[in-house]
């Protein structure tokens, strides 16, 4: 008797639950947990680590897993293609990086087969990056799929929207170096 009248008082809550109107989605609530974000709703920080989680999740499915690449790793490569014969300073001084630093990921595409580091032959010490065929092929094939996961994951945006927003992100991406030298 007192499990089936606790059943019937669970059904009701039920009933109830579902008659009552749906709570419209607030956008000062979090995207999946609907928790009140308060004072960091207007953080650009905490909203770019929100977007990131779409982004990293389309980069690992698309690129990172099926071809074992890492963002950096991705970055460098697309970075090479665009601009054949950079050195490895100017390319730490683009991610913000050591130089130590990036001769790591050099070295870690290097051994893949996908980078080539050759001697200036104006300056011996310089040496110029170069894409192998296979990584000229791999950032080519890559770059497609992140492009169409790209529009996946922003088809709620107008195209309007979307530029507006790249934009926008470029140019607080600019100021990293202004930024730092004014935290000094």
């Amino acid at each position: 008797m007192f499990e089936s009248a606790s059943r019937a008082n669970g059904v009701s809550l039920i009933i109830r639950q579902m008659k009552s109107p749906v709570p419209r989605p607030s956008p000062e609530f979090t995207p999946r947990g609907r928790l009140d974000e308060g004072g960091i709703h207007d953080l650009l920080g905490y909203q770019l680590a929100q977007a990131s989680i779409v982004t990293d999740f389309d980069f690992k499915q698309q690129v990172g897993l099926p071809h074992e690449l890492r963002p950096v790793e991705f970055t460098i490569l697309q970075l090479i293609k665009e601009n054949p014969a950079v050195t490895p300073t100017r390319l730490a001084r683009a991610l913000a990086v050591t130089t130590p630093g990036i001769t790591v990921w050099l070295d870690r595409l290097d051994d893949r087969s996908l980078v080539v580091r050759k001697r200036s032959n104006t300056d011996g010490r310089a040496q110029h990056l170069h894409l192998t065929p296979a990584g000229k092929s791999l950032v080519t094939k890559t770059l497609k799929l992140l492009l169409a996961a790209d529009a996946v994951s922003m088809q709620h945006l107008s195209e309007g929207e979307r530029k507006i927003l790249v934009e926008l992100l470029r140019k607080v991406a600019h100021v990293r170096g202004l930024h730092r030298l004014s935290l000094r």
